[in-house]
């Protein structure tokens, strides 16, 4: 008879589980495998997964298609977690949990070998039902981030050198994905030197269609923005695919699942009379639900996990609508993650309940909020402290921040400082200690978009000052070759200006890591006569993969699918210094005299008028200037304009349900 554990698992496989009604596809099979993977103890893994596989592989013959590609998926996405050595060093590998009962690394290849074995097995008995499952998974590396992404890149790489289809069959597939989890690459490499405390940074990943297959390679959070969710959307439809009209002829090919759950949430809008804001909001509630179900065992087991909701852009200067928000938002996830843990947690030995007691029902988000001023200021610290004055009745316990449109030192300084006063008011409230700068609240240091914003002042300031007609929207470095050639260079010298378009490019590059390296400094040694702070930086919205390598320590890194795809053209790539985040800064958090750094700072001094204001201290900027600086501004538009698209969308597909109801 198998455990109560194994036959929940089956349950949801064999789609039993009512608990799963409304869910949207796919999430019954996922929590079916982190149950498997992560609530079931080394001492019953080799049952349970005995028994589990007994029962598919008996009757998979006799399975409908559906249920062939259900049990399908399921024990292929075993077998590749089962490569992972970050997936087993979470519960099945983990002394954290088990002590010395872990799994011998003979008994993870004969039961990794098993579920290898079933998959080509049941590949053979239905070639049509494997393929359908490859063919989704292939669906979503093609589609994500309009292809431009880690997974997309290493299947393309595999077949061009082994001239084999990964999607074609399960041993092509595990051959080729299972290499990107082991350690000597990269991000694994970080997880690991993390665990083993030679580095404090945790991997993020930015996109939340592909939570599963990064966390395999050890994601421990991730993020979203309206940008992020809207243009996912489009992703599944094939708009502006990198890989051409034959990628974009594929993904078409598929139904598009964000559609189909625009019209779930046009049904409920209609039904209930809500409006076209609201089918937007729980479009975000779906996107970021869809995120933290990939990482929710990682935060149950470890607190770790969590995944950013952004509050509306258009109120960022609203604390009151932010706080109510977000307290209404935050009960509805937790309504939505209890339901998950309820499945997880069935039948699952006792000490998982133990460990995962004080987070099971309790959301694993952020809420992103923009620092724009004051406003976004006081919300962080409410909602860190759990209780508002702005709206007291809607923040009901301790919520986490995720600090968004933060650039330069005084932004990300003030951030930060809110963010612990919110604790420190908790704490005072209550009598209960708080120590969660491992899985708490974030500032983020947008180092892109910073570096964005320098980059387009001294393009226009280069252009304008020798009256050139050229477009500034059309030069995308300083070394274009447009502002290097020896017409360009001498219209420089002959209006007078110091242009050095190598130097300044790559100190544009550092802008953004450079205001990274200090604030970090000074939140770990405050000036100001506070106590030493959390330093909650996280890094994103990057442009080149060093920006990884040169801020090595830094807590949290977030990479978008381009920069991870980026990996590939510096693999292999061996790291010897885990800490590289005070590489050659001094005491007070400043470059090093006549380092590289150094020559960087005093270039961005020369180019940039405001460089000293952002960089020197933290008082510099006064969050009432936060709105109008010339790289928050672009980013608050942009995020605006996708919430407006967002809005929109939900309005279409309300109209649309209303009409076939009149019908």
């Amino acid at each position: 008879m198998p455990s109560a554990n194994a036959q929940a698992i089956l349950s949801l496989i064999m789609n039993d589980d009512k608990r799963t009604a409304g869910m949207m596809p796919g999430w019954d099979i996922e929590l079916a495998r982190q149950k498997m993977l992560f609530f079931t103890t080394p001492n019953d893994f080799a049952i349970d997964f005995a028994d589990v596989g007994i029962a598919l592989d008996s009757n998979y013959e006799s399975f409908e298609p559906e249920l062939r590609q259900r049990a399908f998926s399921f024990m292929l996405g075993i077998a590749e977690s089962l490569v992972s050595p970050v997936e087993l060093d979470q519960n099945l590998c983990s002394q954290r949990l088990h002590g010395r009962a872990v799994f011998a690394s003979e008994t993870i290849g004969v039961i990794t070998g098993t579920a290898v074995e079933l998959v080509q097995k049941w590949d053979e008995i239905d070639t049509e039902a494997s393929k359908a499952v490859l063919a989704q998974i292939k669906l979503e590396d093609t589609a994500a981030n309009k292809g431009d992404n880690l997974f997309a890149a290493w299947a393309r790489k595999y077949q061009s050198e082994q001239d084999l289809d990964p999607y074609a069959n399960p041993s092509n597939y595990l051959a080729c994905f299972s290499a990107l989890y082991q350690r000597g690459m990269y991000y694994p490499d970080l997880y690991f030197a993390r665990e083993q405390g030679k580095t404090r940074t945790q991997f993020f990943n930015d996109y939340g269609m592909q939570a599963v297959r990064c966390r395999r390679m050890g994601s421990l959070g991730g993020t979203t923005n309206p940008a992020i969710a809207v243009l996912g959307e489009d992703d599944m439809s094939g708009k502006g695919n990198i890989w051409g009209q034959d990628a974009s002829d594929f993904i078409l090919q598929f139904p598009n699942k964000w559609h189909e759950v625009r019209k779930i949430i046009a049904a409920q809008q209609v039904a209930a009379n809500e409006d076209d804001d609201w089918g937007a909001v729980k479009f975000t509630e779906w996107v970021v639900v869809d995120a933290m179900l990939g990482l929710r065992s990682v935060f149950l087991l470890r607190g770790l996990g969590r995944v950013a909701f952004q509050l509306r852009p258009d109120w960022h200067d609203d604390e009151e609508k932010l706080t109510c928000a977000g307290g209404q938002i935050y009960e509805i996830l937790c309504k939505r993650v209890k339901l998950f843990d309820d499945i997880l947690l069935d039948g699952a030995d006792e000490i998982y309940a133990k460990v995962a007691a004080s987070r099971v029902g309790k959301s694993n988000n952020h809420f992103k909020i923009a620092c724009t001023g004051q406003a976004a200021l006081n919300t962080i610290r409410s909602f860190n402290a759990g209780k508002s004055e702005a709206c007291p009745d809607a923040v009901k316990e301790r919520m986490f921040t995720n600090v968004t449109l933060s650039y330069e030192v005084p932004q990300m300084y003030a951030a930060s400082a809110a963010t612990e006063d919110g604790i420190r008011d908790y704490e005072k409230r209550t009598g209960e200690k708080v120590d969660d700068g491992e899985g708490g609240s974030v500032v983020t240091s947008m180092i892109g978009r910073f570096n964005d914003a320098i980059r387009d002042y001294r393009v226009k300031a280069v252009l304008s000052g020798v009256k050139s007609d050229i477009d500034p929207a059309t030069v995308k470095k300083l070394t274009d070759e447009r502002l290097t050639s020896p017409e360009f260079a001498a219209a420089v010298r002959a209006n007078g200006i110091e242009f050095e378009a190598e130097i300044e490019e790559d100190a544009i590059d550092r802008a953004g890591t450079l205001c990274t390296k200090r604030v970090m400094m000074l939140l770990e040694n405050p000036k100001d006569g506070r106590a030493p702070m959390h330093p909650r930086i996280l890094t994103a919205s990057k442009r080149n993969f060093f920006q990884n390598t040169e801020l090595l320590d830094v807590p949290f890194s977030t990479d978008f699918g381009n920069i991870q795809r980026m990996y590939l053209d510096v693999m292999p790539l061996e790291i010897d210094d885990w800490r590289t985040l005070a590489e050659d800064m001094d005491a007070d958090g400043y470059p090093v005299e006549g380092s590289i750094w150094d020559r960087r700072r005093k270039t961005l001094s020369r180019i940039w008028p405001d460089w000293n204001r952002v960089f020197d201290s933290t008082d510099g900027v006064a969050a009432s200037e936060y709105e109008t600086a010339i790289y928050v501004a672009p980013t608050l538009k942009q995020f605006i304009g996708m919430w407006n698209d967002n809005v929109a969308r939900a309005k279409v597909a309300a109209d649309q349900q209303s009409a076939s109801r009149n019908k």
